[in-house]
């Protein structure tokens, strides 16, 4: 991947947006409708994507995220609370700078629901063994995970450049800028009496799928408001000084035995990763967390709502369109093709195109051919379409129908 030309300079400049709109499309904000009489919140997406970029000064640019992590990824979070909290995290009304969502992703029966814009996430399975529960030994039920994510102005105006045609956006512009930066939080429908260490973490309602946890179903549900609990949070940002890859990702995790007076405060680290390597180890862990993490395939990166056989980046590295291959390896022999490093410009599969590690961006363009599909009805839709469909159907990242994709439950996730 070509280095940035303001790559790793103390001080750095990243050109962000202040003003201007490059999209004027109205985009759908949530999969369902505002119930009559509702009086909670209610969820608008944030579309009103830069056209042009102004400068903005990142507190990251002076540390290194391969020698000083922790400390990188601390500044990093500050970012992403500053301004999103007094907001209710309504990122188009932060007072300090503005974040964006990406189209596309109300679509299906795991698309957005319309308090908060959350999208359903991978379930966290009952544990096959008593005590042995991904979330802690008080486990005894699966439980539904979902999440929304944002990009700030940089990662915003490459998402409007992307969707400027808002029927037909082009993958080839999904390379982001320098400073993007990417966030979302995953809130979990477990309450503390199975996780001891989710007491006092914040709370949302969200319009989500009804199931009592006994039975783990997907596929087409019924949703009613429901209480979802602050689990975990995701970041990325793009940064040139990370070999290979171009991005750095870091995970946070909720712990209510953490001093801090705010649940914000008591979000700690789980690591940090710039890359798959494990010798040398491209990534810091933090060993003193406090709280229960299975963390990734061999150790690498995860957080608590993420699939143990896989990692922050190797996830991510899937990300393409069409979406040829599934987000985790299928086998033990599938595995090295995921855990290699791959630029943010290189696809996964070929025949595919990168969408530069954002699942948003390649989940949001599938569900758009989905719907374009569904509207044409049986034979038609082009047979190029066809088979961009039937590889996203194929992945097992699109639920139309529940999954079966070798037997897993796995939702579209959202950085």
């Amino acid at each position: 991947m070509a280095k940035s030309s303001y790559g790793a300079l103390p001080g750095l400049l990243v050109m962000l947006c202040l003003s201007g709109a490059s999209n004027a499309a109205n985009f759908p904000s949530s999969h369902d409708k505002v119930p009559a009489g509702w009086k909670g919140p209610v969820f608008r997406l944030s579309q009103a994507y830069p056209s042009k970029p102004p400068e903005e000064s990142l507190p990251w640019a002076a540390i290194d995220p391969t020698e000083q992590p922790e400390q990188y990824a601390q500044a990093m979070y500050a970012y992403v609370l500053e301004g999103n909290v007094e907001a209710g995290w309504k990122v188009q009304n932060n007072k300090v700078r503005k974040w964006y969502h990406v189209p596309w992703m109300h679509y299906g029966d795991s698309g957005r629901e319309f308090i908060h814009g959350m999208t359903r996430e991978r379930t966290t399975p009952a544990p096959a063994t008593p005590g042995k529960g991904e979330l802690g030994p008080q486990q005894t039920r699966c439980f539904q995970n979902w999440a929304v994510g944002f990009y700030n102005s940089a990662g915003g105006y490459q998402v409007g450049k992307i969707w400027k045609k808002a029927t037909k956006p082009d993958a080839a512009l999904a390379q982001f800028p320098e400073g993007t930066v990417v966030a979302k939080l995953l809130f979990t429908t477990a309450p503390d009496t199975e996780v001891p260490y989710l007491k006092n973490t914040f709370e949302w309602d969200g319009n989500i799928h009804v199931f009592s946890g006994k039975t783990c179903p997907s596929g087409a549900l019924a949703r009613r408001p429901q209480k979802v609990r602050l689990l975990q949070l995701d970041m990325a940002v793009k940064d040139s000084r990370a070999p290979v890859t171009g991005w750095v990702f870091a995970t946070l995790a909720y712990n209510g035995d953490a001093a801090g007076v705010t649940p914000w405060e008591r979000m700690k680290l789980v690591g940090v990763m710039w890359g798959n390597d494990l010798s040398p180890a491209q990534q810091w862990i933090n060993t003193a967390i406090g709280t229960p993490q299975h963390l990734g395939a061999d150790g690498r990166l995860n957080g608590p709502v993420d699939n143990p056989r896989s990692s922050c980046i190797s996830c991510h590295a899937t990300a393409q369109t069409p979406m040829n291959s599934p987000m985790i390896p299928p086998s033990a022999a599938d595995a090295p093709r995921w855990f290699k490093n791959y630029p943010g410009n290189q696809a996964f599969d070929a025949g595919s195109l990168p969408t530069d590690y954002s699942l948003q961006v390649s989940m949001g363009i599938q569900n758009l051919l989905r719907s374009q599909a569904a509207k044409a009805g049986p034979g038609k839709v082009a047979p190029e379409e066809m088979k961009l469909l039937q590889r996203a159907f194929d992945s097992g990242l699109d639920q139309p129908l529940p999954v079966t994709m070798k037997g897993t439950t796995e939702y579209p996730a959202g950085r």
